[in-house]
């Protein structure tokens, strides 16, 4: 056997180094490389399909609405009070995780419905479904305009048609103005009141060693007490109680006048029943028919013509027609340049910019200044929907309102909430507008100090310092207040108070002693607050841009300027390198008992960081006022 050759000694290389950062350099680079390289392709392949989007919603407006078609309120949305800003983390998050709740502001509603009214290739009028609240959106007052604008288009003589089948009483509320309302036969109409119910975290605190100080004028505000007790006070209960009771004979006597049934009769049965089956919904007269969602779409189609591809009735939703025949009071036909500029201030009032959802001081008090010094506008509209906040940044906004007021009119417009901060920045206007059930006054301030010594010790945390003078650590969290460092803070929020009291009374042109009568803190709905002088007339947001355009000599020929505008995604591109709102995505699905209480929490947590005052003082609502 042939033998291998024997081995032979190998002469070893000294290994080099390696160079570590330079090929950690290197590999960061190209996973750089790699990722930017992945994100411009995402980024032109989401180009190409909004611009392909916007190109195919294109085209000859008429064309894209059928003669003789049904207008379809598809109230699977969100009907908000502003118009969606949407930046392009807003785009990438639905391209990410998918669409967001359809959503559509009030003007653009009201102004389609009324408009449709006078179309002629609109036949009928078509609600179904059921609205999915966010944040501020859906509230009573925003649907009481809503209701308005339908009103508006049965006085054209055309049919408004409403099918439900689980109503929420906001759903109920608004189809109850149609002219026939159709229930399915397993639905259910609940009529069953108000209730309001808050979280008290007194004890869980004091379980977990959280100290909590509080400061706070006012016999009613009583927004402090959801972290001191375990239960309402009875100032808090009264007026929660009074509001309440408001807000729901409002509602009843407008579903009695739309359906034309007794009140007194109506009021009795929700207290004796309050759930109703349809068949004796229909019995009470609260709906008109019981029947299969398929059933009604046969009634549909002898009102409309029949459209062959849809194998249905003619019809044009919402979001399309809006978009098909645009907001008349935005697109300038004859203007002569003058403009009414309609502010929105919706959401928590904070310092700084804000958030979504948020009412920036910083940012409002400069939208408010570039209108001041601009000719073309006559006048202003400030709609309010919010709960106030940071008193600072309530009395910046409120500081460039009085200054606009000088040199223009300015008119307040109340959505469904403008208590406390929110009607702050409301006092000074020339003229204050609310409707029935807006939730508005809360004249109070409060101070909310926190502590975590005794919870941070219980882990063996501990802390210790230094200081040049008595109250330099003054606003620690680290231990509770001393009694002479918790009576300067009160001795501020007293300061606070008399501020808000005297805006008031300045700008509501009353007696001080008056204000504070009516202020404490007390909660008001727009009709309370009608007669006690807070406001100066019931009204939505159209009265106030009429009324703010005569008082302004503005005559026929002006159109509407909305702030903050809507973008669309390629305004929000140009804006990321310095929404309309697309076609509503669809989500028709109630949120599950768990998305309802992942909600809330969200909404709770999100309403944490606009407690951002520097002083830590508030002129707000608790922190949530839910029916």
């Amino acid at each position: 056997m042939r033998q291998p050759p024997p081995l032979q000694p190998r002469r070893v290389r000294k290994p080099r180094q390696p160079n570590y950062f330079l090929s950690s350099l290197l590999g960061s680079l190209t996973a750089f490389a790699v990722l930017g390289g992945l994100a411009f392709a995402g980024m032109i392949y989401l180009i190409v399909v909004f611009s392909m989007a916007a190109a195919g919603s294109g085209g000859d407006k008429s064309a894209s609405v059928p003669k003789e078609s049904v207008l379809v309120v598809d109230l699977w949305m969100n009907i908000t009070d502003a118009p969606t800003v949407r930046g392009i983390d807003a785009f990438m998050d639905e391209a990410v995780w998918g669409p967001s709740t359809p959503s559509l502001y009030l003007l653009e509603v009201v102004d389609a419905i009324e408009r449709a009214a006078n179309d002629s290739h609109i036949k009928a009028l078509f609600l179904h479904g059921s609205l999915l609240p966010e944040n501020y959106g859906s509230g009573l007052a925003t649907l009481r305009e809503v209701r308005e604008a339908i009103e508006t288009f049965q006085e054209s003589g055309k049919p408004v048609i409403a099918y439900t089948t689980d109503p929420s009483l906001r759903d109920y509320y608004l189809m109850s103005t149609a002219d026939t309302v159709i229930m399915n036969p397993f639905g259910v109409l609940g009529l069953n009141g108000l209730a309001s119910e808050g979280m008290f975290f007194g004890q869980a605190f004091e379980k977990y060693g959280i100290g909590v100080q509080t400061t706070r004028v006012g016999k009613y505000k009583s927004a402090v007490e959801m972290f001191t007790r375990d239960s309402m006070s009875e100032p808090d209960r009264e007026q929660v109680a009074a509001l309440l009771n408001d807000i729901w004979d409002s509602l009843l006597s407008e579903i009695a006048e739309s359906r034309q049934v007794d009140l007194p009769e109506l009021i009795a049965q929700s207290d004796r029943e309050g759930f109703f089956t349809a068949w004796e919904a229909a019995d009470l007269g609260l709906i008109d028919e019981v029947a299969y969602f398929d059933e009604v779409i046969e009634d549909l189609e002898t009102i409309a013509s029949y459209d062959d591809l849809l194998e249905s009735f003619k019809q044009v939703a919402l979001s399309d027609y809006i978009a098909a025949r645009g907001f008349r009071q935005e697109q300038g036909f004859f203007s002569d340049g003058t403009e009414i500029a309609v502010v929105y201030a919706e959401g928590d009032i904070v310092d700084g910019e804000g958030f979504p959802n948020q009412a920036g001081a910083e940012r409002l008090a400069r939208e408010l200044r570039d209108l001041r010094d601009e000719p073309d506008v006559a006048a202003v509209v400030l709609r309010v929907n919010s709960p106030g906040g940071s008193a600072v940044a309530a009395e910046i906004i409120q500081r460039e309102i009085a200054l606009t007021q000088k040199t223009k009119p300015v008119v307040v417009s109340m959505g469904s909430l403008a208590a406390s901060g929110g009607y702050w920045i409301s006092a000074s206007a020339e003229r204050i507008y609310a409707e029935p059930t807006t939730i508005t006054g809360s004249i109070g301030v409060w101070g909310l100090l926190f502590n975590f010594k005794q919870l941070a010790n219980e882990h063996g945390i501990t802390f210790d310092g230094v200081k040049t003078a008595p109250f330099a650590d003054i606003f620690t969290v680290s231990r509770e207040k001393t009694p002479e460092e918790l009576a300067i803070i009160q001795e501020f929020t007293d300061f606070i108070y008399d501020q808000f009291l005297e805006k008031v009374s300045t700008g509501r042109d009353m007696p001080l002693d008056h204000v504070e009568e009516i202020a404490q803190g007390r909660v008001w709905t727009g009709q309370q607050a009608l007669d006690i002088g807070l406001v100066d007339q019931i009204g939505g947001l159209q009265d106030a841009i009429y009324h703010a355009a005569e008082i302004a000599n503005a005559g026929d020929n002006w159109t509407i300027r909305q702030i903050p505008e809507k973008k669309n995604f390629s305004e929000a591109l140009e804006e990321l390198f310095s929404s309309p709102e697309g076609a509503p995505p669809v989500i028709k699905q109630r949120p599950s008992l768990f998305g309802e209480l992942t909600s809330a929490l969200r909404t709770e947590m999100e309403s944490l960081r606009a407690f951002n005052d520097p002083k830590g003082i508030y002129a707000r609502l608790p922190f949530r006022l839910d029916f």
